[in-house]
């Protein structure tokens, strides 16, 4: 039993990590085919992933040392199918007559082993019609693949890390497991009839991708800054290789400065609205009683946005090397200018707080320059 639950607590380690590093596919996914986020089929989501992951540790742990595989001498491949009944007929205890031989056999590896085999895939089944609307023998198809993915890496040796497979790769095995997957199939509908069926979840969420969420919007945001962050370590590598020496260029208000007007300005102007991370997610902004919006309503959209966001950090190191000068009156006005600019940023971080809180749709800089988002999502 302690081989079984120690895979367990290793996905239970793993999983809030890999959970993380799914949650920006997933949201992209979602915002992309429907508008919105539904938090049900999140967890629907993250339950399969967990699912597969205390799968595969399954298959893999608990890990032997490369040593000790090096010494295995038995065989690697068990290719005889109908092999694991004709053990189970010849070492069972069981006695159909004699009841009292049922628990005996039950605890017996020729029978737990593929038993075990079979319940693995049964949650694949479940999950896959569910979440899908794939048919028995695609889930059959399915199944199998995964089986064969998890009995190739037993006889690869976890991808030739090891010098030989420690576990047996048994076509047995894969028999097994593709029937634990259709018998998933089979019991969907026992097990999920009292949660949303996947069409009328699609439906919840096309309704709710009629509205742009400031969560929404803060996706697309986030999308824009990841981009344009991948940007930065892209030129700073150039430079770098290119001339042999470190480059800076990146961290300068005037590189900020240029790429908030070519990417939040520039680009939106000739794409009526669009960005990257706001294409993702199916929004788009739009000038107030214009079809097109127009160069000076971003120019003044965005100049305000992100002379808040980050505008004024790049001004504050500029006069950062001020508060250290000698000159009284220098180190006043800069010590002025920097009070002025916490104060200034604060209250423009407490205004988005409060509008995310009042879930407010239009915030400040967009009364001012007149603009708002809209969502382009079009239910199929």
């Amino acid at each position: 039993m302690a081989a079984y639950i120690e895979p367990i607590k290793t996905a239970l380690l793993i999983f809030p990590f890999l959970a993380l590093a799914i949650s920006t596919i997933f949201f992209v996914y979602e915002y992309r085919k429907y508008g919105s986020f539904l938090v049900f089929r999140g967890v629907v989501l993250y339950s399969f992933v967990f699912y597969l992951l205390c799968a595969y540790l399954l298959v893999i742990l608990p890990l032997p040392s490369r040593e000790a595989v090096a010494q295995l001498t038995g065989p690697s491949m068990e290719l005889s199918l109908g092999a694991s009944l004709r053990h189970f007929m010849e070492q069972t205890v069981l006695n159909i007559k004699d009841p009292s031989t049922y628990l005996p056999a039950m605890k017996q590896s020729v029978f737990l082993e593929p038993a075990f085999n079979i319940l693995i895939l049964i949650p694949f089944g479940v999950f896959l019609r569910y979440l899908t609307k794939l048919r028995w023998y695609q889930i059959v198809l399915a199944s199998f693949c995964l089986s064969l993915f998890f009995e190739l890496t037993q006889l690869t040796g976890l991808y030739f890390i090891y010098p030989r497979s420690y576990r047996l790769f048994d076509v047995n095995d894969l028999l097994h497991n593709t029937l634990g997957g259709l018998i998933g199939f089979w019991l969907e509908p026992l097990l999920t009839f009292l949660l949303p069926s996947n069409e009328k979840l699609a439906e919840t969420a096309y309704q709710r991708g009629k509205e742009v969420t400031l969560v929404r919007r803060l996706v697309a945001f986030g999308l824009d800054w990841l981009f344009l962050g991948g940007v930065d370590i892209l030129v700073t590598l150039g430079i770098t290789i290119g001339t042999g020496q470190r480059t800076e260029i990146t961290n300068t208000f005037w590189w900020y400065l240029l790429e908030v007007f070519l990417y939040f300005i520039c680009i939106p102007w000739l794409t009526n609205g669009k960005t990257l991370g706001k294409a993702i997610v199916k929004i788009q902004v739009a000038e107030v009683g214009r079809k097109r919006i127009r160069f000076t309503a971003l120019l003044k959209r965005y100049g305000i946005l992100y002379f808040f966001y980050g505008g004024y950090s790049h001004i504050f190191q500029g006069i950062a090397p001020f508060l250290k000068s000698e000159n009284p009156y220098l180190i006043f006005i800069s010590t002025g200018l920097v009070v002025f600019g916490f104060l200034i940023t604060g209250i423009f971080f407490l205004v988005m707080v409060w509008s995310f809180l009042r879930r407010k749709r239009q915030l400040f800089y967009e009364n001012a320059s007149k603009t708002y988002v809209f969502s382009t999502v079009v239910p199929k």
